[in-house]
């Protein structure tokens, strides 16, 4: 929709929307296909049953009797947001005048239209609706802090209450659990494997970010490793030359990831020589050891920082950057993957109870 200055030019605008299905939803929701619209609906389900009108009559969280439920809430719940969507579209993107929001409200063919959508769509996507609902049952169970304090409505659905018949019976007639205690309990286990799952994957996620860090650091000393001067190495005091390898802590730390990439010359003889005289002079065994670790780093640095080796490291560490930072936006992934996943992704039982609940809800009895 474009803005329109002339208010005619607005309502003549607005009543497009409604001359058929493909405009509607095209500008409504932005969808081109069925494939479209179904990933809008998959995306607001969870958002409808947490709407006022659903909340009282589906939403498990907020019923407290099994009674009360009617899963037509949902068609009154997707109403409103459709009519919340319409008026986005025409006030807000649009611009349009304010007026044009009142007439659409009071507008009774464009009233029925809309209501005549949400009926069409609460049909053609109950499975996602109901998968919305068992998730509201579930957390309405794990909401409990002690079995004591399940809310009686979760007992209902498992026995029936009024017409409406048990809910967590399978195909076989054999029900799935009989106490709303065996539920709360394996949705409990489940949420102990979640946050151990949740755990480790973000473990993952800062050993890869710790790890592209390190690399990018280390190719940051190899190039500060080469500016060192033979001059700023000899007026830099004895001692803390030899601190700087054996207490690694704060700027130390950085320091030595720099001198372990000094190159080969005069810069690592001179260290590996001043390090040895200070183990020779040393007054005590603890300092004469720690020259001595000094010493044979520096060595090593003398043996290893050939120039060649430096530029392969050089080599090496770039190429590790694009394949570190591929694995860790995978482990980022996987991580928002599993903060995402219900509950009854990490609990066969759970799962069952999930698929049982969106198969039987709002049965009646026989």
């Amino acid at each position: 929709m474009e803005v329109n200055a002339n208010i005619e030019e607005q309502r003549a605008a607005v009543d497009a929307l409604f001359l058929s299905q493909n405009t509607f939803e095209s500008e409504v929701f932005l969808v081109n296909d069925s494939a479209d619209l179904r990933g809008v609906m998959k995306n607001s389900v969870k958002a409808i049953v947490e709407r006022p009108r659903a909340k009282i009559t589906v939403n498990f969280k907020t019923l407290t009797s099994y009674a009360d439920f009617k899963i037509e809430g949902c068609v009154m719940a997707l109403r409103d947001q459709i009519n919340e969507e319409i008026e986005y579209l025409i006030r807000e993107e649009a611009g349009f005048d304010p007026i044009i929001v009142k007439e659409v409200r009071s507008d009774i063919t464009k009233q029925s239209f809309i209501n005549a959508q949400a009926k069409k769509y609460f049909i053609e996507y109950i499975a996602l609706f109901k998968e919305a609902i068992a998730d509201t049952f579930l957390e309405c169970v794990l909401s409990a802090h002690t079995m004591n304090s399940i809310k009686p409505i979760v007992q209902e659905v498992i026995d029936g209450v009024g017409n409406y018949a048990p809910v967590l019976i399978a195909k076989n007639g054999m029900s799935i659990v009989r106490k709303s205690d065996q539920i709360w309990m394996r949705l409990k286990q489940a949420k102990l494997a979640k946050e151990k799952a949740i755990g480790a994957a973000k473990d993952n996620v800062e050993r890869l970010s710790k790890k592209l860090n390190s690399i990018r650091q280390n190719i940051q000393a190899i190039h500060s490793a080469k500016e060192i001067t033979l001059e700023s190495i000899m007026a830099t005091p004895l001692d803390e030359l030899k601190e700087i390898i054996v207490n690694e802590d704060g700027l130390r730390t950085e320091k030595k990831r720099i001198f372990q990439f000094i190159p080969k010359g005069d810069i690592t003889l001179y260290l590996a020589e001043r390090m040895d005289k200070g183990r020779r002079v040393g007054t005590n065994d603890v300092q004469k050891e720690e020259y001595r670790q000094a010493a044979v780093f520096f060595e090593n640095c003398n043996i290893n920082n050939t120039g060649k080796e430096l530029a392969n490291k050089l080599i090496r560490f770039g190429a590790e950057i694009p394949t570190t930072q591929n694995a860790l936006e995978a482990a980022k992934n996987k991580l928002a993957a599993i903060e995402a996943n219900g509950l009854h992704l990490f609990d066969e039982t759970v799962d069952k109870i999930r698929r049982v609940f969106i198969e039987n809800i709002g049965k009646t009895r026989l």
